[in-house]
Order: C-alpha cells, then structure tokens, then sequence
C-alpha cells in the first residue's frame, strides 16, 4: 500500500501525471490501498514479454526502456519512460492477459506499481471516467503514430535533433545544455539506427556548429535554428 503521508513526494508527483488527473480525490485514496512503490538496480528487469500481466506503472525516478525481442534474438527498444510517466496502461484498459513487451531499469529506479484489475473496478463505476480514460489512449495512439512516422519517413539526423528537442523545456534562452540519462546504444535503438550512425551523426551535427558534446552533456546551440530544421525538414 501506498502511504501518501509517508510516501507525499511521490504522492505529488503522480498527481501531476495526466493519467492521475483525471482522478478525484476519493479514486486517488482508493487506487493507493492497491498501490506500492518499489526500487530497481540497473539492468533489473520488471517484468518480461509473455509474463502475466496484473499491474502498470508510473515511473517516480530513473528511466526505463519498453524493448521486443527480434527474429534474430536482437533487443529493439520500443519506449524509453522517465520520470514522471506511466507505462502499461494501454494493455491493462485493453485486457491482454500478458504483457507484450519487456522491461528494465536502464539505470537505478523507483516505480509505483499499480494493480490493474483492481483500477478497472473503479473505471467500471464511473462512465464519465471511463470516457476520460478513452481520451487519455487516444492521444498515446497518436502520439505513437507520429513516432512511427519519424522512424519510418525521416533520416537519422531528423531522428536525433527531434529527440534532443523532444527534452527541452523552459526555454529561456536559445542555447540549452542537456544530459543524456540514457545510454547512446539505447537512444540508437529507440531511433532504429546502428549505435556507428549515432556517432557519425553527432560528430557531424558538432562540426556543423549545432552542438557540442562533452561526455553525456550535450549542448544544443540555436534552438530556434534545430526547430526549424526539424519542420521544414532541412537536415
């Protein structure tokens, strides 16, 4: 059980969460008695493809990857979930028995881990909550297509500076420094490019003067430029 006294932090951050805003104050002190919080070391898995699914969730710290296995055994990054985001949801409102992907902590993490069935029991007592759920996957889906039109339709360096503007916020300025949680083989997976690419990409965006690295910092400079790069597709 989650505590939101002893846990108030967390208890916060999830109700900034889209998801959580949709609940009232009485669904939220319900969906906490089947709640708990739980950490990750690095590499540890959650939970793996095929696996039963009971519960989805929210990320409080740390980052996971989503990945599916290949054909040929290769791991193939789907979703890459840092703090302050849900994951699994989709398949618990669909009502798949098992999990369809496959997840790890990419670094040490906390998660909140909330039981599925017992979520839809409070969904099924409120229709107007439902159809605010139904929104709510509706513009994951949308979102979901719009990332499969990068990777299928865009060059890789498209890919990257859209990932690097992906993560700005509160622009004050038009430079921003940016630090890669992530490790670059597993940012070279999410995008569908080979970690060499990665490499030659960036080096060709710093020779270029739009930004510079320095180990896991990244300093993106122009961020108005790189936009527009990005919309006008002039990479």
């Amino acid at each position: 059980m989650l505590d939101k006294v002893l846990h108030a932090p967390i208890y916060q951050a999830m109700r900034q969460n889209p998801l959580f805003q949709m609940l009232g104050d009485e669904h939220i002190e319900q969906m906490l008695t089947f709640s708990y919080c739980k950490e990750y070391s690095q590499d540890q898995i959650i939970f793996q493809q095929g696996e039963p699914l009971n519960c989805f969730y929210y990320v409080c710290d740390g980052a996971v990857k989503l990945t599916r296995n290949t054909r040929n055994g290769d791991e193939k990054i789907i979703e890459v979930v840092c703090p302050g985001r849900t994951f699994a949801e989709a398949a618990i409102f669909m009502g798949v028995p098992q999990y369809p992907v496959s997840v790890s902590a990419i670094k040490r993490s906390t998660l909140v881990a909330i039981n599925g069935k017992e979520f839809i029991k409070i969904l099924k007592n409120d229709s107007d909550l439902t159809l605010k759920m139904l929104a709510h996957l509706s513009r994951r889906l949308h979102w979901m297509l719009s990332e499969l039109d990068k990777l299928t339709l865009h060059n890789a360096s498209f890919r990257i500076i859209d990932y690097f503007l992906s993560h700005v916020k509160n622009i004050s300025s038009n430079d921003y420094d940016l630090e890669l949680d992530v490790p670059k083989r597993d940012i070279a997976s999410r995008l569908s490019i080979k970690p060499e690419t990665l490499s030659r990409v960036l080096k060709s965006l710093q020779e270029r003067g739009l930004i510079t690295i320095q180990d896991n910092h990244i300093h993106l400079h122009n961020i108005f430029m790189l936009k527009r790069m990005v919309e006008l597709e002039e990479i």
